[in-house]
């Protein structure tokens, strides 16, 4: 870190807190409200137009931010690009999963998806990565599953939300992870491999007869920026990420689910029910989970 970098540390950690709770309010209040707005839609085409209208703002994006031949050096890196391949099969079931209960007022379930995904992730470290976990991460990832044991038998069924939802996220990440390419890039690169197959899928919804695409006015707009509404907290997250510790973005993180939750209630209606004693547990797991880190990154000061 340069001498200037260290004079504005508490400025620039600022500005990255900042950035970082409008990624994630973005993503739990906007993008859930947004697809709540688009509830007429087919969630078939609302995923394809994430892609056609998200790889054009993110190709611009790149290029403003002068990442441009980062990007081209990605495509020519095979084993990249086929890590980018299926952490955009991932990212692909988990825009679809979210969007899908969305439209379904079933946001309240993925919420604890969300809730979920990062003691998923550190148990999905564990199990490809050998990264050992602590006792204190072992006791948050079983108060999570049993969450889901309870869900399980008060639904009387899996809640596959919540799971697909957790798991493809944490696959994308931990493919993601083995990637050495700044966030943005990454992302073009994927939407880039979907391109085709979303491109084919607005066609084949054309001919069946289920787009609203050029049918309705709102609607059609309410597509087109669809791409900016995927972009924003994007690149507000990756600007954030580069100026505060990790251990502080763990925390925000949570910020996400917890806006889903209040939408799925205050805004969209949602009864929350008997997931009350899942929710409660998630919650015991997550404060464990991070009072753990808190305590972990004290520890070892020089992590980031």
């Amino acid at each position: 870190m340069t001498e200037e970098e260290n004079r504005q540390g508490p400025a620039r950690t600022t500005t990255g807190v900042i950035e970082g709770i409008g990624a994630y309010l973005w993503w739990g209040v906007v993008t859930t409200l947004y697809f709540h707005w688009m509830n007429q839609t087919d969630s078939l085409e609302l995923v394809a137009w994430r892609v056609l209208g998200g790889l054009p703002v993110m190709l611009l994006v790149i290029y403003l931010r002068g990442e441009f031949p980062a990007f081209l050096s990605i495509l020519r890196d095979r084993r990249a690009t086929f890590a980018l391949f299926l952490s955009g099969l991932f990212i692909l079931i988990n825009w679809f999963t979210f969007i899908y209960s969305v439209l379904n007022e079933r946001i309240t379930e993925a919420s604890l998806g969300y809730y979920i995904n990062p003691l998923v992730s550190v148990a999905l470290g564990a199990i490809f990565l050998g990264e050992r976990l602590r006792p204190v991460q072992w006791l948050a990832v079983g108060c999570a599953a049993v969450a889901v044991i309870q869900l399980t038998v008060s639904n009387g069924s899996l809640p596959w939300i919540s799971l697909v939802l957790a798991f493809s996220f944490g696959g994308y990440g931990l493919v993601r992870k083995q990637v050495k390419a700044e966030s943005e890039v990454g992302l073009c690169v994927e939407m880039l491999f979907l391109l085709l197959p979303m491109l084919a899928l607005q066609l084949w919804l054309h001919d069946a007869g289920r787009t609203i695409f050029m049918e309705d006015a709102r609607l059609t707009w309410g597509l087109l920026i669809g791409g900016v509404v995927t972009v924003i907290p994007l690149v507000l997250f990756s600007r954030s990420a580069r100026k505060i510790r990790l251990a502080t973005v763990g925390l925000l993180q949570y910020i996400a689910p917890t806006a889903q939750l209040f939408v799925a209630v205050l805004l969209v209606g949602e009864e929350i029910g008997h997931r009350w004693p899942a929710l409660i547990l998630i919650g015991v797991a997550v404060l464990i989970y991070s009072v753990d880190s808190i305590r972990a990154r004290k520890h070892s000061p020089g992590l980031h």
